[in-house]
């Protein structure tokens, strides 16, 4: 769904690019579930998306590599930027048609780049818990999920090898401490960092967000 707009002309207009940063970013999905799925690149859908989506992915794949386990993750990066642009454009036009400081960007600013962290956070944990149940049940190495799940999360969990020994039945203990080490982070980090710059930019005359 999408939030309502101010009733500004600048917040509407930032709702506007709000919208369109959006359907974009929605597109960027499709097309790297779609090539997951080895789907035809002369379906006119799929030409339709690529016309749009692949110069910026080429782009980021180019400029801001990312490649773990075998798997390229850039496009989480290229998802990542827009998720910040987007929530930017439309807090920033909100708060700012409804008469704030244009100084308020600047909390703005660390208020997106706070939400998306926790996102990203999040995303780990789920792939953490996601290879918490994939050490249990020995799953094809070969499966493009786990190469996902085990190639996004190794590079962070080699220092720990050595440190854990395996849990019963495979258990991975390495995931678990990793996945209660961001939990306490989100908990008591995360959310005092966002409370604080919640009342920065209430300096600024913002409504709450």
């Amino acid at each position: 769904m999408f939030p309502q707009s101010s009733g500004s002309a600048l917040g509407t207009a930032g709702f506007a690019v709000y919208a369109l940063i959006l359907i974009y970013t929605w597109m960027i999905i499709i097309r790297v579930f779609l090539t997951w799925f080895s789907a035809n690149e002369n379906a006119p859908f799929v030409r339709f998306l690529r016309k749009f989506t692949d110069p910026a992915l080429n782009f980021t794949k180019r400029h801001i590599p990312l490649t773990l386990g075998g798997i390229d993750f850039s496009p989480v990066i290229l998802i990542a930027l827009l998720y910040f642009l987007m929530n930017l454009v439309l807090m920033g036009s909100r708060t700012i048609g409804a008469g704030a400081s244009p100084w308020i960007l600047l909390p703005l600013i660390c208020l997106c780049l706070l939400r998306l962290v926790i996102s990203l956070v999040f995303f780990l944990m789920l792939l953490l818990i996601l290879r918490v149940i994939l050490s249990l049940v020995a799953p094809s190495p070969y499966n493009f999920l786990v190469l996902i799940v085990y190639g996004a999360t190794e590079p962070l969990l080699a220092p720990l090898r050595g440190l854990l020994p395996r849990g019963p039945h495979g258990l991975d203990l390495r995931a678990l401490l990793l996945l209660a080490f961001l939990f306490l982070f989100h908990a008591f980090v995360l959310q005092n960092l966002i409370g604080l710059v919640f009342k920065w930019a209430m300096e600024y005359g913002a409504r709450p967000l």
